[in-house]
C-alpha cells in the first residue's frame, strides 16, 4: 500500500502532537467543504474500535476533532467507548466542533481549544418532509412562535388561538413537533451524561445539567459560535493556552483541509471543465459579426445557419472521473476515509449547458495501515489494499506493483 504523501505530512503534526501530550492521538475529521458536507455517523464507531486496537495499552488518550456535527448518538457511542478502555480522554479543536461534535467534547476531561476554534450549541435541528416540501427547525423555534403570538402579538383566548395552531400544525405535523421535543430532551440529557463522565465531585457534579441546559436551550442560533474564552464561562474544562500546543493543532489541521478539499467548493461543471479533453466539448458557437449594411436576407439566412448549428448534437461527452473525502478517522497507526467516487458528464445544448453527475461507489478505504514488526511499526506488505464494506473487512491484493514507501 504506498503511502500518501499528504498523509506523511499531517502524521508529522500527530507525531509531534503525540509527544508533547504523552499519550496516542486519534483524528476525527467530518466534511465541512461547501456543496459536500459530512456527518459524523455511527459507522464512525467501528474505526474508533480500529484505533483503539492498534494503539493497545494506554491510560489516556486524545481525540482532535473537526465536524460541523452530525448524529449525537453517534457521539456518546464514540466518547462511551473511549471511557471504556482509557481512564482519561482529552479533545483538541483546532476550527470547528459544532452540534454533535460539540456534543462528543463534553465528555472530554480537558478541552484543548486553538484561539481559533469554536464550540456550538447541542439544540437538535429537526428535518421534515411536508406537503410544503422540507422543512428545518428546532424545537425551540416552536416555542418562540408561540411566545411571539401571545407577548408580542397580543393573542391570549383560546378561540383566536387555535386557527394560529392549525396553521402551525400544517407546515410541522403535531407528531413532528413531538418529536422535536423528544431530541430536544434528549440531547440536554446526553449533555449533562456526557459531563458526568468526568465532573463527578461536589460543585461540579452539581453543575453538569445547567450546562447541559444552557448549551441546548440558551442560544438563539445554532450557528452560534462559542468561543474558547465563552467555553470556560459556560463552565467546560477548557485547557490552558499553550502556544506550542496550538501551532502543532493548527498545522495537522491545515493537513486534512488540504487533503480534504475544505477551502475549495465542489461544482461538478468545475470539476467537469477541468478536463481539458471534456472543457473542449463545450465550445460555444461563435458570435455572429456581420456588417451593418447586410442585407436583410443574407442576415436571415446567415442567423438560420447558426441556429442550426448551435441546435445540433455536440461532441460526444466525456465522463469525468471525481473523488471526495467525506470523512476521516485516522492517527500514526491506521488512516481510513470515506471517499465518494463519481463521474461527471456535460453537454452543450443550444446556449445551455446541461451536467449530469453519477455516484459509481462509496465506503471506508482504508489508506494506511501500520502493523508491529520487531521494534516499531511497519507498512503493510507492498501491494495490498484494505476495502471494508457494509461492517466487514477485507484485505484484497492489487494488481499494480506497489511505489516505494
Amino acid at each position: 500500500m504506498a503511502t500518501d504523501p499528504k498523509y506523511l505530512q499531517r502524521a508529522k503534526f500527530y507525531e509531534q502532537i503525540e509527544k508533547r501530550r504523552g499519550r496516542p492521538l486519534i483524528v476525527y475529521a467530518t466534511s465541512t467543504r461547501p456543496n459536500v458536507e459530512g456527518m459524523m455517523a455511527g459507522d464512525a464507531v467501528r474505526e474508533f474500535v480500529e484505533q483503539i486496537q492498534a494503539i493497545g495499552k494506554a491510560e489516556a488518550v486524545d481525540v482532535l476533532i473537526h465536524s460541523y456535527g452530525g448524529d449525537p448518538l453517534a457521539a456518546w457511542r464514540i466518547m462511551s467507548t473511549l471511557r471504556e478502555t482509557y481512564s482519561k480522554v482529552g479533545v483538541l479543536v483546532p476550527f470547528a466542533a459544532f452540534s454533535a461534535a460539540t456534543v462528543l467534547s463534553l465528555g472530554a476531561d480537558e478541552i484543548v481549544m486553538h484561539p481559533f476554534a469554536a464550540l456550538g450549541p447541542i439544540d437538535p435541528q429537526i428535518r421534515a418532509q411536508t406537503a410544503r416540501g422540507e422543512v428545518r427547525f428546532a424545537y425551540e423555534d416552536v416555542g418562540a412562535f408561540l411566545k411571539f403570538i401571545k407577548e408580542q402579538v397580543g393573542v391570549t383566548e383560546q378561540s383566536f388561538l387555535t386557527p394560529i395552531m392549525d396553521k402551525l400544525f400544517a407546515v410541522a405535523e403535531p407528531l413532528t413537533i413531538g418529536a422535536a421535543q423528544r431530541a430536544s430532551d434528549l440531547s440536554s440529557e446526553m449533555g449533562e451524561r456526557m459531563l458526568r463522565m468526568h465532573m463527578t465531585k461536589g460543585k461540579d457534579a452539581a453543575r453538569c445539567k445547567d450546562i447541559a441546559q444552557n448549551l441546548n436551550k440558551s442560544f438563539f442560533s445554532h450557528g452560534d459560535a462559542v468561543s474558547r474564552e465563552r467555553a470556560r464561562t459556560l463552565g467546560l474544562p477548557i485547557a490552558k493556552p499553550d502556544e506550542d500546543l496550538e501551532r502543532l493543532i493548527w498545522g495537522a489541521f491545515c493537513g486534512l483541509e488540504d487533503y480534504m478539499e475544505l477551502q475549495s467548493t465542489f461544482h461538478p461543471l468545475t470539476a467537469f471543465m477541468k478536463d481539458p479533453q471534456a472543457a473542449g466539448t463545450l465550445t460555444p458557437v461563435p458570435p455572429l459579426a456581420l456588417p451593418a449594411d447586410t442585407p436583410p436576407a443574407v442576415l436571415q439566412q446567415t442567423w438560420n445557419h447558426v441556429v442550426q448549428q448551435a441546435l445540433q448534437p455536440g461532441k460526444p461527452s466525456p465522463e469525468v472521473p471525481y473523488e471526495i473525502v467525506k470523512v476521516v478517522v485516522e492517527s500514526l497507526r491506521r488512516s481510513a476515509a470515506i471517499v465518494v467516487k463519481g463521474r461527471v458528464t456535460a453537454a452543450r445544448l443550444g446556449q445551455e449547458i446541461k451536467v449530469g453527475v453519477l455516484d459509481v461507489g462509496g465506503g471506508w478505504e482504508v489508506l494506511h495501515e501500520a502493523r508491529q514488526a520487531g521494534n516499531g511499526l511497519q507498512s503493510p506488505r507492498p501491494g495490498t489494499e484494505e476495502v471494508r464494506s457494509g461492517g466487514r473487512s477485507r484485505r484484497a491484493r492489487s494488481s499494480k506493483p506497489a511505489e516505494p514507501m
